[in-house]
């Protein structure tokens, strides 16, 4: 009778679930920026005065005096030395050419392991915000938000052109999908880098040609520009 017993009660013991083991935290991925992936909202960014005041007025290159500090532009200026751990001079030495142009990175500013460029197709989705600094001619772009640090361009971007809103920057939302290249940013212009900036490539757009550029994006349909939120 005792054996029956305990062996009831073992079989009883096999039916009882198993508490489930605690999960093992992975890797944490940080939210998107807000309303990154809410709906389009087309909007004008409002036109900002033109540089007057350089920070040394026989190179405007150098960027504008004072640095922006407030409104959009502003926040991404966290932490931003305008030549980083170098002088002016030794900037000026190993940034411009013998015409006072700028000199860029190779492989479109993509990071390089020796002979490996560190870029690779993306396929940006519907409602995806993008940002980016220059009039919309250009063939870059990079994920709303990244720091202007992070970005690794010339000071001279952070000027505002006449009728141009404050450092011709520009928020943009995806209407349809389309690729581009994407990758960290090399470290460049004494600036940190590594921000992922994306390379518009005709190959992926061969009905665009010649002309492929974020004006093409907008005037047909693939982007439409918003205005920057101010977050405060």
């Amino acid at each position: 009778m005792k054996v029956r017993l305990l062996l009831a009660a073992l079989a009883a013991s096999l039916l009882v679930p198993l508490a489930p083991a605690a999960a093992t935290a992975g890797p944490h991925h940080p939210p998107p920026p807000a309303g990154s992936y809410a709906e389009c909202e087309p909007g004008t960014p409002a036109v900002a005065p033109a540089t007057q005041t350089y920070y040394d007025p026989a190179l405007p290159q150098l960027g504008p005096k004072p640095l922006p500090r407030r409104g959009a532009v502003g926040r991404l200026l966290h932490g931003y030395h305008r030549f980083g751990s170098l002088d002016r001079d030794a900037f000026v030495a190993e940034y411009l050419d013998a015409q006072q142009r700028f000199i860029y990175p190779p492989n479109d500013g993509f990071v390089t392991h020796g002979d490996m460029v560190d870029r690779h197709p993306l396929e940006l989705q519907p409602r995806a915000r993008l940002d980016r600094f220059g009039f919309p001619g250009g063939t870059f772009l990079a994920p709303l938000g990244a720091s202007f640090g992070q970005r690794a361009l010339p000071p001279q971007s952070l000027n505002t052109p006449e009728g141009a809103p404050q450092a011709n920057y520009h928020v943009y939302c995806v209407l349809k999908p389309f690729s581009v290249d994407a990758g960290p940013a090399a470290p460049w212009f004494g600036q940190p880098g590594l921000g992922t900036q994306y390379k518009l490539m005709p190959q992926y757009l061969p009905e665009a040609g010649g002309a492929l550029s974020v004006t093409w994006l907008l005037a047909h349909g693939y982007l439409v520009e918003e205005k920057p939120v101010v977050r405060k």
